[in-house]
């Protein structure tokens, strides 16, 4: 179990090894946006602050995104793509 906190706000949630980032936003009603949901749009973007060795290893097509944005200096994830590990 690990604990995810939205900075943001300061909400915080459990999440189960194995389980979608994306799940855990939206049961919780976090606010992050979601378009394709396919890792395409970065929409979800998110800044890891702590944790990321929590997280799963980049996918491929996040990589591309996250390359195309800008966003690629590690601090950053799409949510639709990365899950709890």
């Amino acid at each position: 179990m690990s604990k995810i906190t939205l900075q943001t706000t300061g909400q915080s949630a459990d999440g189960s090894t194995g389980q979608p980032l994306k799940q855990v936003t939206q049961d919780n009603a976090w606010p992050i946006p979601y378009a394709c949901e396919n890792g395409i749009c970065g929409t979800c973007l998110v800044k890891v602050v702590s944790g990321k060795e929590h997280l799963s290893e980049f996918t491929e097509q996040e990589k591309m995104t996250l390359s195309a944005m800008g966003a690629d200096d590690g601090e950053n994830r799409l949510a639709c793509q990365c899950m709890i590990g």
